[in-house]
């Protein structure tokens, strides 16, 4: 059997997350991350990913909790790891506050993080330009820690990163950083 040649399009927390994603589940499979810019100088580099999920509206409800849980499971086994500390992946508590009541009070998330709670009147008066707020704990993703973790798991490095790639390309499947359910 011929091997498999994926690209994915981008270098940011997606792009990285999808290629490592791909080299875990297509057995050997070569994957190839095309992108003007790498870790340090991505879009995602500069952000830190909190795991808290706003609604999609062209997205049914269930698909969206079902990738939220997923993620926060495998964000999950990274925090509770050796790695976690090189991966930047970690445990935050905090609270979600609100100028005004939202039409879903308890969210479709609120039974995969942990401890999900609605404010005391108490905690919310330190607050007193808010009138409702939800606290949990949740995962905190410090990306310029997981993009250079993601580059050096062993299943991201069948290919340089950096290898430009010309016509004709070599590749059978061209992902944009997007995996459509399945």
């Amino acid at each position: 059997m011929d091997t498999v040649c994926i690209a994915v399009v981008g270098a940011g927390v997606i792009g990285l997350s999808t290629a490592a994603c791909i080299s875990q589940l297509v057995p050997g499979c070569t994957v190839t991350v095309i992108s003007d810019r790498f870790t340090p100088d991505t879009t995602s580099n500069v952000a830190a990913g909190m795991l808290i999920p706003h609604t999609c509206a062209d997205t049914p409800v269930p698909t969206q909790k079902r990738w939220f849980r997923e993620t926060f499971e495998h964000l999950s086994e990274i925090a509770k790891s050796a790695e976690a500390a090189d991966a930047g992946v970690h445990l935050v508590s905090g609270w979600q506050i609100f100028r005004s009541v939202p039409a879903e009070e308890v969210p479709f998330w609120a039974d995969v993080v942990l401890g999900f709670r609605k404010m005391t009147e108490a905690e919310l008066k330190r607050f007193p330009q808010y009138v409702f707020g939800q606290a949990f704990t949740t995962l905190k993703c410090e990306t310029s820690a997981y993009l250079p973790w993601l580059e050096r798991r062993p299943a991201c490095l069948q290919n340089p990163w950096a290898t430009p790639i010309h016509p004709p390309w070599r590749v059978q499947r061209t992902g944009s950083c997007f995996i459509p359910d399945v």
